[in-house]
């Protein structure tokens, strides 16, 4: 009995498949706004439900397992969701002469015929149109498959994998068919130079059958297909809208900056009218931003301008990656080689926020924008204390025995590196606003003028951060660096004899300027630090946890230009001095210290 009954329930919610629900139009409501692109959308719209069942062909891209769908009513639930290809009909107009043959079906035409060096030859009578077959074919395919290991561990390169894709085939005759006194005529179609239709009102437009993606809803209310209308809504994870921060700091008088923050949206998912939309501070994690859903019934996302693809590789993306939005002390910005021209575009490197960091949202009511739209909001306006710091970072270069193994222009590299490190002068900000200040580029002005533009990190509320300004024209820094010992076999490792070898080095710097200055001073090694004068701080890494921005690798790639010894990391370490110091003005201040690395000769 009971499986009769199963069976006769079955029966019953196929048959109500079968019913086509009425359609709805879905309305963006409310969008949150990630810097990487995605976007968390909910869409709603009023159903009238058919034995519970709804559709919509308004059918989202959405990521992988972040699909879900809702009835508002009280005790409602969307307990199924199913989503296909439905046969719709389009209507469009005549742009071709079978377009037209076809739409004109049973009207009277005069069809001119003619072939190379013939005459032409009109055919009078009641047009048939074309004969026309549409089938499902499978067709050859390749699948990308990406690079892994195989179930031995071993590395396997990613390729074309070949199978085989069913599509929708529509071929046409060869001939029209037209119906004349003397019966039915076959007229070849590439022969058709002209056609004309009897009659003041021809068609010009042609319907035809379609395949459209849908999603149907199935709406209950305590297990029983809900009735009447009922307002419904889905809410999804989509690539298509994001937001680039921009920041506006003027220089006031006082020791004031005003920092204004706005974003500019960029939208290529939907139409929103009268939308709330948030803008998130932090990326979080989505372990399937790149897989789709099955419900997007496609296989690969939708196109999007260069401003959602990743930042170029030849560009600064790399550049910028110690300057992530976890709290740790700021760094100025190092001088990088200009990107070769003509390389991918990319979209712009804004740098997201660590993961660690608590999501903030900026809240924009009734915000309407049109698919393939930007716009530029104010977020912010907040009058904060600055004060102005001199910063020289001193970037870590390899020890002169490595520099045998590299070429004549990676030479010229580290040399520009080093050179181009000079003291910046600096902005420290403290953020006594109610709101965190999420990383984006920021321009500088001191009255009217333009001081400069560059990155400004992470802020959370009541923490300070440094802007870097431009280069400190009127603090003069020189550096030397001198081997002043090398002691063979210091130190036996396995019995390997190893040479100690000691590095003294002097940074002077003279104040220019006509108030004394307050200077902070770093410099990284790779070796142990023996001593510093002015009270200078020697921090020592570990070198299997040193970071990439300890040991300078960060933005320079000189770190992986070659193959280190084995030994390096047993016998040596990473190291940094650093200065907190106050130059006169008009003097200078000396600044010593010393450190020592092994190598094996």
């Amino acid at each position: 009995m009971r499986t009769w009954q199963g069976l006769v329930g079955l029966l019953v919610s196929a048959a109500a498949m079968a019913a086509e629900p009425p359609a709805t139009a879905m309305k963006v409501t409310d969008v949150t706004v990630f810097k990487d692109g995605h976007a968390l959308v909910m869409a709603r719209g009023e159903a009238t439900l058919d034995a519970g069942w709804c559709r919509t062909r308004d059918v989202p891209a959405p990521v992988l397992g972040t699909f879900w769908a809702f009835a508002t009513a009280p005790e409602a639930r969307v307990d199924l969701v199913r989503a296909g290809f439905v046969d719709a009909v389009e209507t469009a107009p005549c742009l071709s002469f079978d377009q037209m043959l076809q739409a004109n079906k049973g009207k009277e035409v005069t069809i001119v015929e003619q072939f190379k060096d013939a005459p032409p030859t009109p055919h009078t009578g009641i047009l048939r149109g074309i004969l026309e077959h549409e089938a499902e074919r499978e067709t050859p395919a390749a699948r990308n498959a990406p690079p892994g290991r195989d179930r031995w561990g071993r590395y396997v390169e990613g390729g074309a994998v070949p199978e085989t894709r069913e599509e929708r085939v529509k071929a046409l005759a060869s001939f029209v068919m037209l119906e004349t006194k003397e019966g039915l005529r076959l007229i070849q179609r590439d022969g058709v130079r002209s056609v004309t239709v009897a009659g003041k009102d021809p068609v010009t437009s042609l319907s035809e059958t379609k395949k459209v993606r849908e999603i149907a809803l199935r709406v209950s209310v305590k297990g029983k297909p809900a009735s009447g209308k009922q307002e419904v809504g889905v809410v999804y994870l989509q690539k298509g809208i994001r937001w680039i921060p921009s920041y506006r700091i003027e220089l006031l008088d006082g020791g004031k900056a005003r920092v204004s923050l706005s974003g500019t949206i960029i939208n290529e998912l939907a139409d929103l009218d009268n939308a709330n939309v948030r803008l998130v501070v932090g990326v979080p994690s989505f372990v399937m931003k790149d897989t789709l859903s099955p419900l997007a019934l496609r296989e690969a996302g939708l196109h999007l301008s260069s401003y959602f693809q990743p930042p170029s590789p030849t560009g600064r993306g790399g550049g910028f990656d110690y300057l992530s939005n976890a709290l740790m002390g700021q760094q100025a910005a190092q001088v990088m080689e200009a990107p070769p021209a003509g390389g991918p575009a990319g979209g712009p490197d804004i740098p997201a926020e660590g993961q660690q960091e608590d999501l903030f949202l900026y809240a924009l009511k009734g915000l309407s924008l049109r698919k393939g739209e930007s716009a530029a909001v104010d977020i912010l306006e907040v009058t904060v204390p600055y004060e102005d710091v001199y910063v020289w970072e001193v970037p870590c270069l390899p020890p002169m025995e490595m520099w045998r193994n590299i070429d004549r222009s990676q030479q010229q590299q580290l040399m520009r590196a080093l050179t181009g490190a000079r003291a910046m002068h600096q902005l420290r900000l403290t953020n006594t606003g109610d709101t965190p200040w999420t990383t984006g580029p920021a321009t500088i002005f001191k009255g009217a003028t333009a001081l400069g533009q560059q990155l400004l990190t992470y802020t959370s509320v009541k923490s300070k951060v440094d802007v870097s300004v431009t280069i400190a024209t009127d603090l003069n820094t020189k550096k030397e660096e001198t081997e002043t010992g090398r002691v063979p076999n210091a130190i036996s490792i396995d019995g390997n004899q190893y040479a100690k070898v000691t590095v003294q080095g002097k940074f002077a710097v003279t104040n220019f300027k006509d108030r004394d200055v307050r200077v902070t001073v770093r410099r990284s090694f790779l070796g142990t630090g023996v001593k510093a004068s002015h009270e200078g701080k020697l921090v020592a890494s570990n070198p299997l946890e040193a970071s990439a921005a300890e040991i300078g690798a960060d933005p320079y790639p000189w770190w992986y230009w070659w193959n280190w010894p084995w030994w390096w990391l047993r016998a040596n370490g990473f190291g940094q001095v650093s200065w907190d110091v106050t130059v006169p003005k008009g003097k200078a201040v000396e600044l010593e210290y010393e450190y020592f690395y092994y190598w094996r000769p």
